[in-house]
């Protein structure tokens, strides 16, 4: 009998355990998709102080562009882009053609891969934790209409 509690205590343990885990992973996966998406808004309504935010202080894009049949690489820094934000560069784009899909990609521990399609490019983010918190840490950007 005594052994029977002892496994049976064992497996509501193992199960607590896989649920909290479980739990804790689809938490993860929401504050890495919510941070996504502050970056995208924070570009949209040229709000800088939220893009300061939502990025890690090491942040880089890339934006990749094909001229003439070959591909050009413009890179930003967390400086160049929250000044872009702050001149309102994402404004007049349509609310058609904004976020259209947010998608977790991947999480190991500190780390995450994230997809980001909008009417007119996909970003490829990885995200980082800094103090805890999930900022965005490279963006590969890639135009879907030009």
């Amino acid at each position: 009998m005594r052994k029977s509690m002892i496994v049976l205590a064992m497996v509501i343990l193992g199960v607590s355990t896989l649920a909290w885990s479980g739990n804790n992973h689809a938490n993860e996966r929401i504050a890495i998709a919510a941070v996504a998406q502050n970056y995208m808004d924070a570009y949209y309504t040229a709000d800088a102080a939220r893009m300061q935010q939502a990025l890690h202080p090491e942040f880089h894009k890339r934006t990749l562009q094909t001229v003439d049949g070959r591909v050009e690489i413009r890179e930003d820094s967390a400086q160049s882009l929250v000044e872009a934000v702050r001149l309102g560069t994402g404004k007049d784009i349509p609310a058609a053609e904004r976020v259209q899909k947010i998608e977790v990609l991947d999480v190991y521990r500190d780390a995450a891969s994230v997809k980001v399609v909008t009417g007119r490019w996909i970003d490829y983010m990885h995200l980082s934790k800094l103090n805890g918190e999930w900022r965005v840490l490279d963006v590969v950007l890639q135009y879907t209409n030009r």
